[in-house]
């Protein structure tokens, strides 16, 4: 099988290693990723100026193809121009940090596997979280990684998408057994920002200042199972069609 990865926290990063040597043991791997962090920078692509693209020698890997635009952008050129071929199955992470929630319509990681999705390809991304600056455990996060990617091979999706993935901070001894299979909560992250008044008294500065594991479980599912030392797997669907009971004769007409 030929696997093409990629991530957002760029080509040097720790979790692109862990990916790497999960992915290894299902085929050839190629890697195409960021030359820099493009984190939150969700399904962006790069339109109206270059694309850098530079091949470089870089242990673990051996090549890797370092992209100057976008997750989205590296998932692009490598099936278009990079590779020579499409690839059967594409990964993106190990993303420091979790994608759930809301997360999977921010996220650059999970975007790179929608761009996968977008162009018929299975597709994978894989998050680590993170709390309270923990240290992560790579080699665990590797290995459960692994596991899944096995797992996942084997499931259907019940429509055209693709597969978002939450390693909770401490993933435990027994993590085959505790992976849930929920969607993606839908309410919206804490909106808290640090404000600071220029003393132009026009200008304002702001800096997200919320806590990200601040957020109500009830209405959080995958949050909950994340901070109970589980495993999400989120089911993502490319659909875009309306409603079978949307007409615009439903629909009341503005005043």
């Amino acid at each position: 099988m030929r696997i093409l990865i990629t991530n957002d926290d760029g080509y040097d990063a720790p979790g692109l290693v862990a990916m790497h040597e999960a992915a290894c043991r299902f085929g050839e791997v190629h890697v195409v990723a960021p030359t820099r962090e493009r984190s939150a920078c969700s399904h962006m692509i790069t339109m109206r100026e270059s694309v850098i693209v530079e091949r470089r020698r870089h242990s673990p890997f051996g090549e890797v193809f370092t992209v100057s635009g976008t997750p989205a952008d590296c998932v692009r050129l490598a099936c278009a121009e990079l590779l020579g071929h499409r690839p059967d199955l594409v990964l993106s992470g190990i993303n420091r940090g979790a994608n759930a929630g809301v997360d999977t319509f921010y996220s650059g990681t999970v975007a790179a596997a929608r761009e996968g999705a977008v162009l018929g390809i299975p597709a994978i991304s894989i998050s680590q979280s993170v709390r309270d600056g923990k240290a992560v455990d790579w080699r665990r996060a590797t290995e459960a990684a692994e596991h899944i990617i096995r797992l996942l091979r084997t499931w259907a999706l019940p429509e055209p998408g693709f597969w978002s993935v939450n390693l909770p901070p401490h993933i435990p001894d027994d993590y085959a057994h505790r992976i849930h299979v929920t969607p993606a909560s839908i309410a919206p992250m804490p909106m808290e920002f640090e404000r600071v008044d220029h003393e132009d008294g026009r200008t304002m500065e702001f800096r997200y200042g919320a806590y990200y594991w601040d957020r109500k479980t009830a209405d959080n599912a995958d949050f909950a199972i994340l901070v109970g030392g589980g495993i999400v797997v989120s089911p993502i669907a490319l659909s875009t069609r309306m409603s079978a009971d949307f007409s615009l004769e439903n629909q009341s007409e503005s005043a």
